[in-house]
């Protein structure tokens, strides 16, 4: 991933194949494809083509959709749920026109035949979009919801942006700024590379598998971003990956050399924050996995959302769960009700 090395790397002065016109119309949201994760170019390219959805209609209308995938897991049971990086996925309804007391009872009464319609299966687990105001329907069939948090900023001018964040959030991007310049990465498979070399030197497996089909479908349309933080002698220091549908952009990937600092991936996550802004974009930072995450997070400003995650397994698919990864500790950044 080494290039030529950038000189201009002042504060105010983005490249220029970092920003968009401002004012740029997104597309018009859809209902029926409310993330990226739910279009079908991000599902095939994620599931190796191997997702499968249920659907609901009226009349000739589509109106309700569920996507998954159906993983076998062992002695035949088998685990319903989102593809590889495909961090929020869950129901996706139309209710149509009119009361907003009418449009709830159809969205229930939708996501009951959707529910309906799953396959079988031992083991479900999701992690719902954040437009999901409830998992009611969910609970009613015996299902269990957890909630997880995202951290998300609001677009705004560079100016409020850099305001609202912490004083030592801006001052590593600002030493960041003297030592890396940022630039955009057009290979997918660079990338991979770049982020198999970075676990290796931490002896860390890669568990990801689709991340070059998933970057070449992203850049292909339009709607994905990887950029890079070079040092003085052109080497790669750090590199992120962004994608974005018609209100967000996801941060779905960060990767650095042991050596960068932390202060690489400030300034990437503040040149693509900017970016996503010109986008009229909310930015997401796509979940708190740790209290370290969310420490860092909370220094670009903004404020943490919740999430729903719902799930069910039958005590078979516990017990084989629990043999296959006898050491896994439950996920302590879902807090249970």
């Amino acid at each position: 991933m080494d290039g030529e090395y950038c000189t201009d790397t002042g504060l105010g002065r983005i490249a220029d194949a970092l920003t968009v016109e401002a004012g740029r119309a997104n597309a018009r949201f859809d209902p029926l494809y409310p993330t990226v994760f739910h279009e079908n170019w991000w599902l095939a390219a994620a599931s190796g083509d191997a997702w499968q959805e249920v659907t609901v209609h009226a009349g000739a209308k589509l109106v309700g959709r569920l996507p998954y995938v159906l993983s076998p897991v062992a002695a035949g049971h088998r685990l319903l749920a989102q593809p590889e990086l495909t961090h929020v996925l869950g129901p996706a309804i139309d209710p149509g026109a009119g009361s907003p007391v009418n449009q709830v009872l159809k969205r229930d009464a939708i996501l009951r035949e959707l529910v309906e319609s799953l396959p079988a299966a031992s083991g479900f687990h999701c992690t719902f979009h954040r437009d999901v105001a409830d998992t009611l329907v969910f609970q009613e069939r015996g299902y269990r919801t957890s909630v997880q948090f995202t951290h998300v900023v609001a677009a705004g001018a560079p100016g409020e942006l850099w305001s609202a964040m912490r004083d030592k959030t801006r001052n590593a991007i600002r030493r960041a700024e003297l030592q890396f310049c940022v630039a955009e990465l057009d290979d997918p498979v660079a990338f991979a590379a770049f982020y198999d070399e970075n676990l290796r030197e931490r002896s860390a497996t890669n568990y990801y598998r689709r991340i070059i089909p998933i970057g070449a479908a992203a850049l292909e349309r339009g709607r994905g971003r990887f950029l890079v933080a070079l040092d003085g002698s052109g080497r790669s220091a750090a590199a992120i990956f962004i994608v974005w549908d018609s209100q967000t952009a996801y941060y779905l990937l960060s990767t650095r050399r042991q050596d960068a600092g932390n202060g690489a991936i400030s300034l990437l996550i503040w040149h693509a924050m900017r970016d996503s802004a010109a986008r009229r974009l909310v930015f997401d930072f796509d979940g708190v996995a740790l209290p370290g995450s969310r420490v860092f997070y909370t220094g670009f400003g903004g404020r943490a959302v919740p999430r729903f995650i719902v799930s069910r397994y039958t005590l078979g698919h516990r017990v084989v769960g629990r043999l296959s990864h006898p050491f896994r500790a439950p996920a302590k950044h879902c807090y249970q009700w």
